[in-house]
């Protein structure tokens, strides 16, 4: 599953080193996606959803508080 929002992009799929119901979701920059925030996260696809809009949150506000200086 892709998620896009501002300039953000997230992936959750399925993880290929962990047990079959595991999925990982990776949150990089759109504009620079060989770049990985950091923001990996493994779980269940319902905890990674979670992270992912968690996650997107806090980006968007940095990156919005990061554009005025």
């Amino acid at each position: 599953m892709k998620i896009l929002f501002k300039n953000l992009s997230g992936e959750i799929r399925k993880s290929p080193v962990y047990p079959q119901d595991t999925y990982m979701v990776e949150i990089r920059f759109s504009d620079s996606p060989n770049f990985n925030l950091g923001h990996d996260y493994v779980g269940s696809f319902t905890d990674c959803l979670e992270n992912a809009v968690a996650s997107f949150k806090d980006l968007a506000e940095f990156t919005e508080t990061d554009a005025t200086f």
